[in-house]
């Protein structure tokens, strides 16, 4: 059976039919939506689509080859019960809406990456070994440690710099430059692992990898979102050698230290997890999570109402675990960054409105959070699947 062969009405051309899913159908490992395990399918260039795990098995084994009695079968052995005939059609019917089964004669192309890229992860292919991975990060804490350890001082010869307007353009035009290598990275990474669809756009600054959420390993989806940090990281380092080995109040000196302060605040921002910076992503890939900001929200909103009713969702507990931490860290940073807006605001202020001023600025942060929250994901009710499960 295919997108445009149907069955007849006899269950038992149903159960023998050999429907067949796309061949350019992606679909992603099992990830966690709050408390429910999902899988993402994506057709190439098209749609995202969230099935639960039992509809997932259900897709990856229609390959055309095996009778929908045969994949009743495996179904029954996986997970206990048997699908009727018409939970089969039901299902046949929304893939087929979904323009997830095969057409006849659908063939396409598998798409290939780019040269450039492709030459670029071929020559790159060591750089993703075990060993140089373990040296990159050994070499970071290096860099990191030496920057925090000595930054005194290189604020100190940096200061000169932030009043040349040369050496501030200077350190633009490297920073930019190491931005454009961070998302150069990110493709190169991608293709490395196996991903085909790559663009990316150097002067915006912007990388999309159409299917790198899709690839079956959680630690290459990891290191395609940390690569770009370790990038940034390897445009600064000569420049802290630079000005560990150049003549102190030297105008080389200033400069060194002035670009070793801002590319390594620009490497250690990516790893932030706050979205849509890069440390978020990881953080998101490590736990197996989609949407981890708006579900750790959710997750803490909606304690209190199911500490009370005993109803709501039950969630898992390494879920609960992962969650309530998040949420917990990001109510707390958010907490730190609106009280320091409001006392920056009320300070501002205070000239013209005096000690109402603190009160103005804090109402202003809180109005500006709640309308911020009010518009997430994660204070609503969690949305609704592609699909109703027919499983």
């Amino acid at each position: 059976m295919t997108a445009t062969t149907g069955v007849t009405g006899d269950p038992q051309d149903l159960l023998d039919a050999r429907p067949r899913v796309r061949p350019d159908l992606l679909i992603s490992a099992a990830m966690r939506r709050g408390p429910a395990e999902i899988h993402l399918v994506k057709i190439r260039g098209g749609q995202v689509f969230e099935v639960a795990a039992k509809e997932c098995f259900l897709i990856r084994h229609l390959d055309g080859h095996r009778s929908v009695a045969d994949v009743g079968d495996l179904y029954a052995a996986r997970f206990g019960r048997r699908l009727g005939p018409a939970q089969w059609s039901q299902l046949l019917w929304l893939l087929h809406q979904r323009d997830l089964l095969a057409a006849d004669g659908q063939s396409r192309p598998r798409p290939v990456p780019r040269p450039g890229l492709r030459r670029l992860a071929g020559a790159f292919r060591w750089a993703f070994s075990v060993p140089a991975g373990l040296a990159a990060t050994a070499a970071l804490l290096a860099l990191y440690t030496a920057v925090g350890v000595r930054s005194p001082h290189l604020w100190q010869a940096a200061r000169p710099a932030l009043h040349d307007w040369r050496s501030i353009a200077g350190v633009v035009a490297v920073c930019y430059l190491s931005a454009m290598l961070h998302e150069l990275a990110h493709g190169v990474a991608a293709t490395h692992y196996g991903c085909a669809v790559v663009r990316i756009n150097l002067f915006r600054l912007t990388c999309q990898v159409e299917d790198y959420q899709y690839l079956p390993a959680r630690a290459h989806r990891v290191a395609v979102a940390a690569v770009g940090g370790v990038l940034n990281a390897l445009v600064t380092a000569p420049f802290v050698l630079a000005w560990a080995l150049s003549a102190p109040g030297s105008a080389g000196h200033r400069f060194a230290a002035a670009v070793a302060l801002a590319g390594t605040a620009q490497s250690l921002v990516n790893y932030v997890p706050i979205a849509p910076l890069d440390g978020y992503k990881m953080l998101s890939h490590q736990l197996g999570m989609l949407a981890l900001g708006p579900e750790s929200r959710r997750y803490l909103w909606s304690r209190p109402h199911r500490w009370v009713t005993r109803r709501g969702p039950v969630y898992p507990g390494p879920a609960r675990i992962a969650l309530g931490l998040y949420g917990t860290a990001w109510h707390a940073a958010a907490a730190a960054a609106g009280t320091t807006a409001a006392v920056a605001g009320g300070r501002l202020l205070e000239p013209a409105l005096g000690r109402a001023a603190y009160a103005a600025s804090a109402a202003a942060v809180v109005l500006t959070f709640t309308l911020w929250l009010a518009s997430q994901p994660g204070l609503r009710p969690a949305r609704s699947r592609t699909h109703q499960p027919v499983t």
